[in-house]
């Protein structure tokens, strides 16, 4: 309950004020409040988090948060009960002609740094260890005890919410996937999505700049759900051996649909149903849709590897997002060259060239999808139609074995199914490679249970053209791709690595771990022993750390529930300027043309003033071209340095229209370090013939490094013992009082076959993070850096202790092939 009030002053009025005793607010994102007991934090500015405690342990608490960052109590209105989101600063006004003398001394006597000086009168101020009081109890101070001061008040941080109309549509009420205001009792609103609370976050309800392809049995593109004239990026239908496009002369909308086949109508409208106050609501109504029709029968889909590939390759350059509900068990099998293209689209796919989000339904079977075993695991229902479509109970299949490709390639998530009270879905497959659950129907896989659970609101293709009742990891799926287009239209610059990363991070894990009673014998099937789902070790639903940097896991839910609001939401404080981090930005709108075959090319230029060295770069091109495999574009900084970042790829695609990131872009990372301030060039050749175009414009941000960081490194040439657990340990020494507020690693390894490999880096408190867990397959030598970005794979070792040993573990945990430990190299920063 909130305490006794307290005040303040705001715009030279005093304001009362109430003190949340569970809760305060540290200026530290949450990756470096690792060390607090409270997990039940919230983004409450671009530099600060809320956390909730017990009352009890508050001020305990609120000490151990001292140690990381600053840190305040958290207020809220006394009037309204809205929240006041203080900071470590005050804004001062000084009276006309008060002497610089008299204002040093303030600034002195009350233990204050100068933030900013904004003219003769106006300062921000900041709080040091030395004010000795809250900013609540300085402004009072200022405001009542200063006669020099005209005016004290906080630099309060607003969250100012974005107005969105809500969908009208007939049932958008029943789509308590989307929402909280169900009233049905089956509901938990721990289940729901929140895709409307995003939406308020974004102020919209999807860019349409943002596509998701849906590939399934087909789509009716007449749909009220789908109906206005630019919802559809493209489309396009298998016929025999060919992809038909929606280009092709031949193509016909009708081919894109057959009746009986609903399946995939109501897979695009979960994803992106439009808001047009007419049927159903998809997770991302503002986004567009690109669908595959797949030929079919009413037992399934007919995919093959060869077609499989020739949607991938349509796709490569047109969609953000791929949704798949379907696959096999208890072996999903799909060849080599397919494989490798999806995990090259994961990364440099994609209509931004940052890669395509790829998504599978995880299977409605109840068994695991990557899982060997000497237990005998069902994976069928049992039941068959028998004469007259009667259902007639056969027994379930068993296998030993399950193998799915797909979840050992880091661009794939799979989606589990997740009940409207919150409880896994009966149905849902589960274990190794399930990353996030979403909110589906409920059913008992052996139909002999009565379990809870709504049906989600979607589109068919026939009668009512609605169903109340669409369900399964099929429904869970596109939904996920929904949330995933939300993020992507908050933050356009994000890869497709770094989307998944966010999802995981912030997915909701307070969900009901309840099991179900195994299946109940029945006169047709009197012992039922056979039911072991879910088959050790993944028979309990609880998270456990798992070293991985996304955070906790659930053999059941995967990271967690897709939470669209808090995705969005870090989406967004992920593409906002931070307020104390320094750098400098530029853009030019010259148009330029590019002389084709021309090695020297065209240079422009921009200016850049900031102080410091680069930490982080972006740079953003808009290239109009004919044919992009003719150009090399580079960026020159000031120091003469000059990093190629697209060099002739892309073949005969036109345009070259994207951003690349020091994060993910190996020349643009050979920058980082160098100084800011001077001229930054972009260079662009065409070095080939027949084809020209022009540079229509480009921009720059760079991120500044507030303090050098701290590089610590070793070259052992050290063995790695083949098919030893134990592996090599090395140790590197880091001299720092700092916590760590970023850190990379580069690593060299030369190895026939690095999916043998774990490599694990282990911070001096003990926390660990593995890096590499035997992916690759038959690849040579593990060369390659990670980082703490979202997507780097050590974001969970910020905000730790920097100073101290800082270990290497590497293992070969397979025969027949050896390698060996070159060099590795640690980069920390301080936390700011």
């Amino acid at each position: 309950m909130p305490t006794a009030p307290v005040y303040t002053y705001r715009a030279g009025q005093r304001l009362d004020l109430t003190k949340r005793d569970d809760q305060f607010v540290v200026r530290a994102h949450e990756p470096a409040l690792a060390a607090l007991a409270s997990r039940d934090t919230e983004q409450v500015s671009a530099a600060s988090t809320r956390v909730r405690v017990a009352a009890a342990d508050l001020e305990n608490q609120m000490a151990a948060a001292r140690q990381i960052a600053p840190t305040h109590h958290a207020y809220d209105r006394a009037d309204t009960g809205s929240e006041f989101l203080i900071t470590d600063r005050v804004l001062v006004s000084f009276r006309p002609g008060t002497p610089q003398d008299q204002v040093d001394a303030l600034i002195g006597r009350h233990g204050l740094v100068v933030k900013q000086r904004y003219d003769d009168r106006n300062y921000l101020l900041q709080l040091t260890d030395h004010t000795g009081v809250n900013p609540v109890k300085l402004v009072v101070a200022l405001s009542e005890n200063e006669p020099i001061v005209e005016r004290a008040e906080n630099d309060l941080n607003q969250r100012m919410p974005r107005s969105v109309t809500l969908p009208t549509d007939a049932h958008y009420q029943a789509a308590w996937h989307l929402h909280l205001r169900s009233a049905e009792p089956a509901f938990d609103a721990r289940a729901s999505a929140r895709c409307e609370q995003a939406w308020q976050l974004l102020g919209h309800l999807g860019s349409a700049e943002v596509v998701i392809a849906v590939s399934d049995d087909g789509c009716r593109l007449d749909h009220a759900d789908f109906n206005s004239p630019t919802k559809f990026a493209g489309w396009a239908y298998l016929s025999d051996e060919r992809l038909v496009k929606m280009s092709d002369p031949d193509a016909t909308p009708a081919g894109m649909y057959q009746p009986g086949a609903n399946h995939g109508t109501s897979c695009a409208g979960v994803a992106a149903g439009e808001a047009d106050g007419v049927m159903t609501v998809g997770a991302a109504p503002g986004c567009r849709l690109l669908p595959i029709k797949w030929e079919s029968d009413d037992r399934g889909l007919y995919v093959s590897d060869s077609k499989l590939l020739t949607v991938l390759n349509w796709i490569a350059d047109k969609a953000d997002v791929l949704s798949n509900s379907w696959g096999i068990v208890p072996i999903n099998s799909f060849a080599g060259i397919v494989t490798d293209r999806i995990a090259t689209l994961s990364t440099s796919g994609g209509r931004r060239g940052r890669g395509i989000v790829f998504l599978w339904a995880a299977g409605n079977e109840n068994c695991p999808i990557q899982h060997t075993t000497n237990v005998d695991v069902p994976y069928t229902r049992g039941w068959a139609l028998g004469a007259g479509n009667v259902p007639v109970w056969v027994g379930v299949q068993r296998a030993r074995v399950f193998s799915n490709p797909l979840v050992a390639l880091p661009g794939v998530m799979h989606i589990a199914a997740l009940a409207s009270n919150a409880r896994r879905s009966h149905y849902s497959n589960y274990g190794t490679g399930i990353d996030l659950c979403a909110p589906t129907n409920n059913s008992h896989t052996y139909r002999r249970l009565q379990v809870t659970g709504l049906g989600v609101a979607a589109p068919t293709g026939e009668g009512t053209q609605f169903t109340l009742a669409f369900g399964g990891t099929s429904s869970a799926t596109p939904l996920v791709a929904g949330v995933a287009a939300l993020v992507i239209s908050a933050h356009p610059l994000l890869s497709a690595a770094e989307v998944i990363s966010l999802l995981r991070r912030t997915a909701s894990k307070d969900l009901d771990a309840t099991p179900y009673p195994r299946t109940p014998p029945a006169n047709f099937d009197p012992n039922p022993t056979w039911d072991v789902s879910p088959a050790a070790p993944f028979a309990q639903g609880e998270f456990a750390n798992i070293g991985h940097g996304d955070g906790s896991w659930s053999p059941w839910f995967g990271f967690g529930r897709v939470d669209a609001e808090r995705a969005v939401a870090a989406a967004l404080a992920a593409g906002a300027p931070q307020p104390d981090g320094g750098g400098s930005s530029a853009s030019s709108s010259r148009v330029i043309d590019i002389p084709d075959n021309d090695p020297t090319g065209i240079d422009d230029s921009v200016q850049l003033a900031a102080a410091g060295t680069a930490s982080a770069l972006t740079l953003s091109v808009d290239i109009r071209h004919s044919f992009i495999g003719d150009l090399q574009v580079s960026l020159v900084a000031p120091d003469g340095r000059e990093a190629m970042v697209h060099n002739r790829s892309g073949g005969d695609q036109h345009d070259l229209a994207r951003s690349w990131q020091s994060s993910d872009n190996p020349g643009l990372a050979t920058l980082r370090g160098a100084t800011i301030a001077g001229t930054w060039r972009l260079r662009v050749r065409d070095i080939a013939n027949l084809d020209s175009g022009q540079l229509r414009g480009w921009s720059l941000a760079v991120a500044a490094q507030a303090t050098q960081p701290l590089v610590i490194e070793e070259s052992p040439g050290t063995t790695i013992p083949d098919n030893n657990p134990q592996g090599i340990t090395r140790t590197l020494v880091a001299a720092s009082t700092a916590r760590v507020g970023a850190v990379e690693l580069a690593l060299d390894i030369t190895h026939t076959y690095i999916g043998d490999l774990r490599v694990e880096l282990v911070a001096p408190s003990g926390r660990g993070v593995v890096v590499h867990e035997r992916s690759g397959r038959d690849a040579d030598n593990l060369i390659r850096d990670w980082n703490s970005t979202p997507a780097g794979g050590l974001a969970a070792l910020v905000g730790e202790a920097a100073g101290g040993n800082w270990t290497l573990k590497v293992a070969d945990l397979d025969a027949r092939d050896e390698g060996k430990l070159n060099r590795w190299r640690l980069r920390l920063s301080e936390s700011a």
